[in-house]
């Protein structure tokens, strides 16, 4: 049987008033915003509606945010009968096959019933938080510090001019295509290596929109902290398929994907992996990024995968989807 795989976005994706258009298209949704707030303590549709793009660039209020939106165009999809056999979703007959870019595999796993929407906003919260606290401790220590995008590249071939440069404090952080890495760090060993790339005929290296130098080993506080805060929650086995971007292979337990969301932190994404993975599986007949951006779905076009990978976050977007399919 073919499967609907859906993927959701990580930390960049966000931008002012991201969702509205669900809140308003959906009561689902808006109870969803209800439970999200509660969770995370502060009134989060005033947040995204109504706050600032430097509000939402803040890592404490993106990470919840933006798997608010995410959990809301999933909450669309199922009522509009995307999403297959999904217990929350309609018919339609496809097996419905999750994955998140870093902060997205909370969702992921929530989507995949490895547990419920309060826990899924509460462990982003807390996620948000702890990461925003261990960035600040970082630069306290070592000064600006950022990521950015290398568009040209290999993840391999950014290891090996980081090793041999003996760049510290420089390291890949994304492996988000055959030719496309993050590198997160200093901000000075980052525009050294920017100099590096240049000179070696590398195309474009763009700042991204994030305030912490994720998947780095200067968020090791924050992943232990996170390790003993979860540990009493419930993760149960997946009853979805779900992978995970911490190694690009299928998750199996609940105590697995509870490690992976402590590994993910401080290990590299490997996105490159993941899509590899999802494409050879020959399952895949309908492919959508639900949540803010279209950020997944350019990187899908080089899985190798002839399915087309639709933005699916907003009303618009999942219209177009669902019109496409039934054409």
């Amino acid at each position: 049987m073919k499967k609907i795989v859906c993927f959701f976005p990580g930390q960049g994706a966000q931008y002012e008033g991201m969702g509205r258009d669900l809140y308003e298209a959906s009561e689902t949704v808006r109870d969803i915003f209800v439970q999200a707030s509660d969770a995370a303590g502060r009134d989060l549709k005033d947040l995204i509606f109504n706050g600032s793009e430097a509000d939402l660039k803040n890592t404490d209020n993106t990470q919840v945010a933006v798997t608010l939106v995410s959990a809301a165009a999933h909450a669309v999809l199922a009522e509009r009968g995307l999403l297959g056999s999904n217990e929350t979703g309609g018919g339609g007959g496809a097996e419905p096959v999750y994955a998140g870019f870093s902060l997205g595999e909370l969702s992921a796993y929530y989507a995949a019933g490895i547990y419920d929407l309060q826990t899924l906003f509460t462990i982003a919260n807390m996620r948000g938080r702890l990461m925003a606290k261990a960035a600040a401790e970082a630069v306290a220590s070592y000064g600006s510090l950022g990521m950015a995008a290398v568009i040209g590249k290999s993840f391999a071939e950014i290891e090996a001019v980081i090793r041999e440069s003996g760049l510290a404090h420089v390291y890949p952080a994304n492996d988000n295509g055959p030719n496309q890495v993050v590198v997160a760090g200093v901000e000075q060993g980052i525009q050294q290596l920017t100099e590096l790339l240049k000179a070696a005929g590398t195309r474009r290296i763009i700042p991204l929109k994030v305030s912490a130098p994720f998947h780095t080993p200067f968020l090791i506080p924050a992943s232990e902290e996170f390790r003993e805060l979860i540990a009493d929650f419930t993760f149960a086995d997946p009853v979805r398929k779900v992978y995970t971007n911490v190694t690009g292979a299928l998750v199996a337990s609940g105590a697995e994907a509870k490690e992976n969301l402590v590994r993910q932190q401080i290990s590299p994404v490997r996105w490159t992996t993941l899509m590899k993975n999802i494409a050879g599986s020959g399952e895949i007949s309908v492919c959508c990024e639900a949540g803010p951006g279209k950020v997944l779905a350019g990187l899908w076009k080089n899985s190798g995968s002839d399915a087309v990978c639709r933005p699916a976050g907003t009303v618009n977007n999942i219209a177009a989807m669902q019109e496409s399919i039934n054409s």
